[in-house]
């Protein structure tokens, strides 16, 4: 069976900025269980990346907007016959707990920041080769701790981000479920639309087609343009018709 590729694009800095945390927390999921020092040096810089996006200013009042305006949209959904009156009255206890939690919580990430064996982990792992055991004999002796030990322990910082990995998941998909994909025909692997203010593009391909889509835009106009790899050139423009599936959120 030919693989499917979906391809997102966020059209707002602030869907980039939610896409990225979705990733750290991807990748803090897979790293988590395992005890191979190589990934558990990788599990503690995605930690410390997934914390500085988080510490942003930003982030905590767009998602505290943003759930508000999820509810205010399920509201709307309500009053629809066809709408599933249990999924939605779910959704909405989501969102209103959501809201609840975040106005109450403060910043996202104090605890961690302020965490007296991450902190200067965290220093060292932001400068290049900074990681070294000469630098943290503190880590060196975390990592032989008895495995149970650390489990705990990354269960512990990780259940302080759940209030913000909640909310992320509920938002993306709330946005994720208001686009349809739709199929799209092209002649010269060039596609272009009025974005109608849309926040996120998602692009459904077959990896058979031996091309990937690159996009430019914004929330008012957006261009997709499919791309081939290229020995000479690292990658050159596809000239010919590719078939794919958009949705837009």
């Amino acid at each position: 069976m030919t693989a499917e590729i979906i391809y997102e694009h966020p059209l707002s800095e602030k869907i980039r900025t939610y896409l990225r945390i979705e990733h750290l927390f991807a990748q803090l999921s897979a790293l988590q269980t395992s005890s191979q020092h190589a990934q558990q040096l990788s599990f503690f810089s995605t930690l410390f990346a997934l914390i500085d996006v988080l510490d942003r200013n930003d982030v905590r009042p767009d998602l505290i907007k943003d759930t508000e305006r999820c509810e205010s949209q399920l509201v709307v959904w309500s009053k629809h016959p066809s709408v599933s009156d249990k999924k939605l009255q779910l959704m909405l206890q989501q969102a209103l707990r959501l809201q609840t939690e975040l106005l109450r919580s403060g910043k996202l990430v104090s605890q961690l920041k302020e965490d007296k064996f991450l902190a200067p982990l965290r220093q060292r792992f932001a400068m290049p080769g900074g990681c070294c055991y000469f630098d943290m004999p503190q880590l060196q002796y975390w990592l032989g701790l008895p495995d149970d030990e650390q489990q705990q322990q990354k269960r512990d910082w990780l259940n302080q981000l759940q209030l913000a990995k909640q909310a992320i998941e509920f938002v993306l998909n709330f946005i994720r479920e208001r686009g349809q994909f739709s199929e799209i025909q092209t002649e010269s692997g060039f596609y272009q639309q009025s974005a109608e203010q849309y926040e996120l593009l998602r692009i459904k391909y077959l990896h058979s087609c031996c091309s990937f889509p690159t996009v430019s835009g914004n929330r008012y106009r957006y261009a997709i343009r499919f791309m081939q790899l290229s020995e000479q050139e690292g990658r050159s423009a596809c000239a010919e018709a590719v078939n794919f599936q958009l949705a837009c959120c």
